[in-house]
């Protein structure tokens, strides 16, 4: 078990020059509330200032320790982290006073609430985009981060394991059910994404949804790409499996695999993230799959992952890897009307 999470406010202090700074998970989950503070309440907001933080929400009333994360505190009804918590019931009439009497005049939030941003807007305060900063802090991952993504693909590949020797002859969703079941088995789900079966043909198609088209003996390609979330963090890990004899096809799976191979070898600190997409490519193109890649496709080479499956800021490929940096590698080859081949797991530096 992965210990609770930290709070982060700390890392906000410096936008706070500019602006305060408002986040909230309210119909949805938000993953940059709960990068910062650690809840994952249903109902909750955060207000941080230079002078001091002002929570919304019930407070970890409930039985919460260490379940899973879900808050803390020093006495009931409060968070730890803040210097007031207020009810949800006095929350509206709450914060618009504070903002007046503090007299906020922007505010930092997540462009992602829409009726929060015309509401500042009536009320002459200017909303300040935070989201892309947001994102940028939480590219590089902390330890804590990094043992529940590795838990997170932990998992993932004992559930896959699990279930691998008996896709054959049952329907992509049935694959699908049997994995969902391994999960639940484990108090985890597939909710990174929706999980990918794609049986012969259909792994052409790089995000196919399950069907009822069902996994044939030996003949056919079967591209499994799957991920839980373990303590709100997210695993991405892709398999290709084919038990037939063809040789265009063989060859496909090698090159993906020696392609994912040559780049995981290049995965370093102070590496450029192009050298590692150009290894994988050249070991493609040596193959003669070059126009059937994950490049011909518009498909990148891997994306950052975190509380979100596609996390952080900026393409892999224009950047330099950073330690702390948590990635996917994943080439493949896409032959359509054929099948498809992926081979993906995840890098921490």
């Amino acid at each position: 078990m992965v210990a609770q999470p930290p709070v982060r406010l700390s890392k906000l202090k410096p936008l706070l020059s500019k602006h305060a700074v408002f986040l909230s998970s309210f119909a949805h989950e938000n993953p940059n509330a709960y990068y910062f503070t650690g809840v994952e309440d249903d109902w909750f907001a955060v207000l941080v200032t230079q002078k001091e933080t002002v929570a919304y929400g019930m407070g970890p009333e409930r039985d919460r320790k260490n379940k899973g994360g879900k808050g803390r505190s020093q006495k009931k009804g409060t968070y730890e982290f803040a210097d007031q918590t207020i009810a949800p019931r006095e929350m509206r009439k709450h914060f618009w006073e504070y903002l007046q009497k503090h007299k906020i005049k922007t505010l930092g939030v997540d462009e992602s609430d829409g009726v929060l941003l015309q509401r500042l807007q009536q009320k002459k305060i200017k909303p300040v985009g935070l989201h892309q900063k947001f994102l940028e802090i939480r590219t590089l991952k902390d330890p804590y981060e990094k043992a529940c993504i590795a838990k997170a693909q932990q998992l993932t590949k004992a559930c896959f394991n699990a279930v691998q020797p008996h896709m054959v002859g049952k329907s992509e969703n049935h694959v699908a059910g049997l994995l969902e079941l391994e999960a639940r088995k484990r108090n985890v789900r597939f909710d990174a994404f929706p999980p990918i079966i794609a049986a012969g043909a259909h792994g052409a198609t790089p995000h196919h949804r399950p069907g009822a088209s069902k996994i044939r003996p030996s003949d056919a390609t079967v591209v499994v790409d799957i991920g839980v979330k373990y303590q709100s963090y997210c695993a991405d890990f892709t398999h290709t499996e084919y038990n037939g004899s063809d040789k265009y096809t063989k060859d496909a799976i090698h090159a993906v695999q020696e392609a994912y191979k040559a780049a995981r070898k290049l995965a370093k600190v102070g590496t450029k993230g192009k050298v590692l997409n150009d290894a994988a490519l050249a070991v493609i193109k040596e193959y003669g799959y070059e126009k059937y890649s994950h490049a011909s496709i518009g498909l990148r080479l891997g994306h950052h992952v975190g509380l979100e499956v596609h996390d952080g800021a900026g393409g892999l490929e224009e950047q330099v890897l950073k330690k702390g940096m948590c990635f996917t590698i994943e080439p493949g080859i896409y032959v359509p009307g054929k099948f498809g081949v992926r081979f993906e797991d995840i890098v921490i530096l």
